[in-house]
């Protein structure tokens, strides 16, 4: 058993691209600020990312000060994870492998291709764990008939094992869906059996070279027989997915790697198209982050093609993730840990735009800035309404732009400022008009309007009269919003009321509105989770132009952050977000009519009345009188 596999540059995969500058720079800037918590703006040019890489390279210099320094931890981190490392033995040849995931008595594999190519392969062959100095050796037997994909064009094989005998500190090393990992200039470390000996590792002193859309190629030292090995970050994060390696001129290696959330994009496909291999499915559900160039809904939604190697959508369905939420007295006065729960749930939510309800400016500067520590390019954009509740539309600056719109507001003042019999006002503070785009690698930009509303609170009947009658200017100013600015229109925040009272009824009935939450509303559904009396107050309204991608058979997901988060309603919020996905209009549901182009309604009067048509004509309204 000779063949020890390492192949050289033949094996590399010569159809890698180059990531486009643009998304090669966004990864760049959400490196830079997952490692350095600098508060970076949006990586606009070269010149941006070109201080990007420095500011990573001068990261590492200032931890590593300058040499080979590192903390104590990285040794005992690298061998929590070399326990989860394997030898692969085959009836002609060895390699390289790792546990990712383990379940009772049955363990998850991943190695190259190359090493296990068949599941007849598999079938006949061994894998090692603890074959290294001062270790005993544990024999696992590879179980194709459980499971096995493989891939040539990645080179990855997974495999289940028999884990009954593997000791309990044996963790699986997790799987990462996030691309924007190691970059140039990074240091990377290979845990291997190189030549089939025992492990051995290769560490800190080996760089990125280049970052392509499916591989990372850096310079470390490999052997034949380290293929399938972990390629880990200083932080012993994975990464890739060590391959291939060639030794060049002047006696320098260069190695290639399958990024680990390509491998993750390909398994994600595989499950929907398959849809019967449960132990895959755990192995994904074990994944605990997400793609930050594809939000809280990952690939929900966006169809069957779509490709999500990296975060260039190229010929995908164009979309925008939205929602809504009521942060709750989300003021200055915030204290910093309620700043950095906030943070949390925001960061996890991964928005384009988000309505926000009960904020303050410095409050939200706060917010900005610790989610710049978490890698996110946030902005926001808020309306001051007196008091400490103010609304604001927090949006990713890498995706997307958000304008106010206080011209929409000025046009409808005399609606915002309309009072009850008892002479309330509707509105206690006026709703928030903006104009959103996001044009995150999309064909062209998905463009709407946004209304965040906070209506009025508590049920005795003042009250209830003056949210019925902010309904019904709500629904008459987005008949004319639909009318002057031919964009999607959405409506959404804290409404405090159900929509299962005839009090929202303006906006229920509006024709060319649709209430997202109304199936929710009959489902005892709650988005007001802070006391005993829960329920569903909070709501998004839209435009029937709005297509909306389906996620797990509904058109929008009440976020229950309750049930997740440890005294979500305490520490957090008494209100949780509500979000969907909008996917870009096709032509044939553009508003927009050609000159010449007539549409004609029929209206029925009353018994006596004669008909009438209303006609429209190049834009000129007409009514016409009809025959019966």
């Amino acid at each position: 058993m000779s063949n020890n596999l390492c192949p050289g540059r033949e094996r590399f995969l010569d159809d890698a691209r180059d990531l486009p500058p643009a998304v090669f720079r966004r990864l760049v800037g959400q490196r830079a600020r997952q490692l350095t918590g600098a508060a970076l703006g949006p990586m606009a040019d070269e010149d941006q990312r070109r201080a990007a890489e420095k500011t990573i390279e001068e990261h590492f210099e200032k931890i590593n000060l300058e040499a080979d320094f590192l903390p104590a931890r990285f040794l005992r981190d690298g061998a929590d994870r070399a326990r989860a490392v394997c030898r692969i033995s085959t009836p002609r040849s060895r390699g390289t492998g790792f546990l990712i995931a383990r379940r009772d008595d049955v363990g998850v594999l991943m190695t190259n291709n190359h090493v296990l190519s068949s599941e007849t392969t598999a079938g006949q062959s061994v894998a090692e764990f603890g074959f290294e100095a001062g270790m005993s050796t544990v024999l696992a037997a590879i179980q194709p008939e459980r499971l096995f994909i493989t891939d040539r064009a990645l080179d990855f094989t997974i495999v289940a094992c028999d884990a009954s005998q593997l000791p309990e500190d044996v963790a699986p090393i997790g799987l990462r869906r996030n691309p924007a990992t190691a970059t140039r200039h990074e240091r990377v470390n290979v845990i291997q059996h190189p030549r089939g000996r025992p492990k051995e590792v290769a560490l800190h002193d080996n760089r990125v070279e280049r970052v392509l859309d499916r591989v990372l190629r850096y310079r470390t030292d490999t052997e034949p027989g380290s293929s399938g090995s972990p390629v880990f970050d200083n932080d012993w994060q994975l990464v890739a997915l060590h391959h291939a390696g060639e030794l060049q001129d002047g006696g320098k290696a260069l190695n290639e790697g399958i990024r680990i959330s390509a491998i993750v994009a390909h398994l994600r496909r595989t499950l929907r198209e398959s849809g019967r291999r449960e132990t895959l499915r755990e192995v994904l559900e074990a994944i605990d982050d997400t793609s930050p160039f594809l939000g809280f809904f990952d690939d929900a939604g966006l169809g069957e093609a779509l490709e999500v190697e990296v975060p260039d959508f190229s010929g995908s369905p164009d979309f925008a993730d939205v929602g809504v939420w009521n942060i709750e007295h989300f003021n200055d006065a915030v204290t910093e840990q309620r700043i950095e729960d906030v943070a949390e749930v925001v960061a996890r939510l991964s928005m384009d735009v988000l309505g926000l309800v009960e904020v303050q400016k410095g409050a939200m500067d706060r917010l900005v800035a610790s989610l710049a520590s978490r890698g996110q390019t946030m902005g926001y954009e808020l309306l001051d309404v007196g008091g400490r509740q103010d609304l604001a539309v927090l949006y990713d600056r890498d995706t997307s732009t958000v304008t106010l719109r206080p011209d929409l507001a000025e046009r409808h003042r005399e609606r915002l400022e309309a009072r009850t019999e008892s002479g309330r006002t509707a509105f206690p503070r006026p709703p928030l008009f903006a104009e959103c785009r996001v044009a995150d690698g999309n064909e062209a930009d998905v463009r709407f309007l946004m209304l965040v509303v906070h209506l009025k609170a508590f049920g005795d009947a003042q009250s209830r009269a003056r949210r019925r009658l902010a309904a019904r200017l709500l629904a008459e100013i987005v008949d004319d919003l639909r009318r002057s600015e031919d964009l999607p229109v959405i409506l959404g925040g804290d409404f405090n009321e159900r929509l299962t009272t005839d009090v929202l009824d303006p906006l229920k009935g509006a024709p060319d509105l649709f209430a997202l939450t109304a199936d929710d509303a009959t489902d005892d559904a709650i988005s007001f989770v802070g006391s005993s009396r829960r329920s569903l107050i909070d709501h998004v309204i839209v435009s029937r132009d709005v297509v909306l991608g389906e996620i797990s058979g509904d058109d929008a997901a009440i976020v229950r952050l309750d049930q997740s988060v440890r005294d979500f309603s305490d520490r957090v919020s008494d209100h949780v977000p509500i979000v969907f996905r909008m996917i870009l209009r096709d032509d044939a549901q553009q508003r927009e009519q050609p000159a010449d182009e007539t549409r004609v309604y029929r209206i029925r009067l009353p018994e006596g009345a004669q008909d009438l048509r209303l006609e429209v004509h190049a834009g000129e309204e007409v009514l016409v009188p009809v025959d019966r």
